[in-house]
């Protein structure tokens, strides 16, 4: 986890309003986790899968870019990563969903210098969709583009901080590279030292320590671009240079869609990874939610062989018939709704009354007036089944429905004065009302005399990372989704106080958690080599946090996805959160 660069890197992991460890020296990855725990087992087609045929995919609203470095974590990104943009490393199939594999790359990295250096080698044969060989170059080209702030506004930026170069303070007080992108021949030198190619190896040089960079070039914006594929025009976000099975045919319309066809030049045999059964994928975009849910519950025509990732309502599970049933899923988001506790108010810096708080947390009926467990778990863990499967799992001794009345015996045991006045601020919503009124009864019954105060869901985020905020409210409301399936993604970015917490207000870490030996434990992480030794002092600092009352853990929120009868080998990624395109299939 980066250091130096304090406010980006939390701004940068993760992914605080939406929707594993690396590889060894020897670029193996970890045992992969059981996939019916993570609630997207694949459907129940039998057989073998065929080549063949056209699966149809249907989208709300537009797709905002297929420029991979341009792409932020989610849906689209998913899609192209599976299709058309291929990348060093990338996430398995079946089995194997939560394990970083090789992908373009001939392993998952080579570390040296305590995981500061990352070297990775381009298979041989791997090529662009007009035959020209991918190179380093490509690569380079790639992630020199992602330091253009004048183009780069809204994929992800690890390259920025991670990568070791000369920064400046901008104005808004963060710290930035001085490199400007692949135009900035003033500073080229710097990135020439931090990025370099011999042959077809690639070289990262990173200012500090981080064993999981191979997950990290998994993303988008680590992708290789062919600069000749660079242009300016009004179509240039949705220009299409595929390094995988597919290719986009003809120009993307904006608003309607584009349909992918097979890519020549893609030879399976250096693609360990996607299958590519259907010879054609149509994307129709522009469509409106509910026009999506009722196509695919009519499924006239082509429909029947149609995927989407719009998420339907859970009530749709208890209506539905056998048929119905069928067709439907219902995979872990990788989100996790959570509790951050202010320990810089009256209140909450009482660990008494932090323990009485979580003790009193009725789980069960949060989970209930969210939606049921069609759209989520209880759950006591910030890390999400995606992360660690067992993590949806009870303590010893705990309910999911809480202890109000031993949360009570906690209060008057430690002398607290009751009621406990208590502030909770949450994003507003109807259903968010709901959960949060459910939460508070349970509450009151242990003692605490509850304030709540929603907030509309634009402001929420503005208004909690307010320096006021601190005096204003005791509990803060909070949901995660890490970049990428290991602990390194969710705990540094929400509770490191280094990288957070400063002036200008407390960042991701909203309760203000500041704990030298959290903060510790995230160091030996960073420096832990070994993925199983690694995770294990990811566990012991995520209990650290929960024994210090640093949060609570409320629900692992799952997705309600419906397909087309005529889709065979139907399976929603763990880590990408839709339909695999690496294995799906419609014959």
């Amino acid at each position: 986890m980066v250091r130096g660069l304090r406010r980006s890197v939390a701004a940068g992991v993760g992914a605080a309003l939406l929707a594993a460890a690396a590889a060894a020296c020897t670029g193996s990855s970890e045992p992969a986790s059981t996939q019916a725990a993570l609630g997207s087992a694949p459907s129940g087609s039998t057989g073998q899968p065929q080549r063949g045929g056209a699966l149809q995919v249907l989208v709300s609203g537009t797709i905002a870019t297929w420029d991979p470095q341009l792409m932020y974590v989610g849906p689209d990104a998913f899609f192209a990563q599976r299709t058309f943009a291929r990348g060093l490393t990338a996430y398995g199939t079946g089995d194997h969903q939560r394990d970083i594999q090789a992908d373009l790359a001939t392993d998952t990295g080579t570390p040296s210098d305590g995981a500061r250096t990352w070297a990775f080698t381009l298979r041989p044969g791997v090529t662009w969709q007009d035959g020209s060989p991918i190179t380093c170059d490509d690569v380079r080209h790639g992630v020199a583009r992602t330091f253009d702030r004048r183009t780069h506004i809204n994929g992800t930026n690890y390259a920025s901080f991670l990568l070791d170069m000369p920064t400046q303070v901008t104005p808004e007080g963060l710290e930035k590279p001085v490199y400007g992108g692949p135009g900035d021949t003033a500073h080229e030198a710097d990135f020439d030292r931090a990025v370099s190619c011999k042959g077809s190896t690639i070289t990262f040089r990173l200012r500090d320590s981080e064993p999981d960079f191979p997950h990290i070039v998994a993303l988008p914006e680590f992708a290789p671009r062919k600069a000749s594929a660079d242009t300016k025009g009004s179509t240039a976000s949705y220009a299409v240079m595929s390094s995988g099975p597919y290719r986009l045919q003809g120009p993307w319309v904006e608003g309607q869609g584009g349909t992918f066809v097979r890519n020549e030049h893609w030879d399976p045999r250096t693609d360990p990874i996607r299958r590519a059964y259907p010879d054609e994928i149509r994307v129709t975009s522009g469509l409106g939610e509910q026009t999506v849910i009722q196509r695919l519950l009519n499924q006239q025509d082509e429909d029947a062989y149609a995927v989407s990732w719009v998420q339907a309502s859970p009530t749709l599970r208890n209506q539905a018939g056998t048929g119905l049933q069928a067709r439907l899923t219902f995979p872990y988001t990788g989100n996790v709704d959570y509790l951050a506790l202010n320990m810089r108010s009256t209140v909450m810096s009482n660990p008494a009354v932090r323990k009485a708080l979580a003790l009193s947390t009725n789980r069960a009926t949060y989970v209930t007036a969210t939606g049921g467990e069609g759209a989520g778990t209880p759950t006591w863990s910030i890390l999400s089944p995606t992360v660690d499967p067992q993590s949806i799992d009870p303590p010893a001794g705990t309910g999911v429905e809480g202890d109000p009345e031993g949360a009570r015996r906690i209060l008057q045991q430690a002398g607290v004065k009751l009621p406990v006045p208590l502030r909770v601020v949450y994003a507003r919503s109807v259903l968010g009302d709901k959960a949060y009124a459910a939460l508070a009864a349970g509450w009151e019954r242990a003692g605490f005399q509850v304030q709540l105060t929603g907030v509309p869901a634009e402001k929420y985020y503005e208004t909690i990372e307010k320096p006021s905020s601190v005096s204003s409210f005791d509990v803060f409301r909070g949901v995660w989704t890490p970049d990428w399936p290991s602990a390194g993604g969710v705990i540094p970015a929400l509770f490191d106080s280094r990288i957070n917490i400063d002036s200008s207000g407390p960042g991701q870490d909203v309760g203000y958690f500041n704990s030298p030996t959290v903060n510790a434990l995230i160091d030996k992480a960073d420096v832990t080599p070994d993925p199983r030794t690694r995770e294990k002092v990811w566990d012991q600092a995520d209990q650290q946090l929960r024994d210090e009352g640093g949060y609570i853990a409320l629900s692992a929120t799952k997705a309600l996805y419906l397909h087309g009868s005529g889709v065979r080998f139907y399976e929603d990624h763990a880590v990408g959160g839709i339909v695999d395109l690496a294995t799906v299939a419609v014959r």
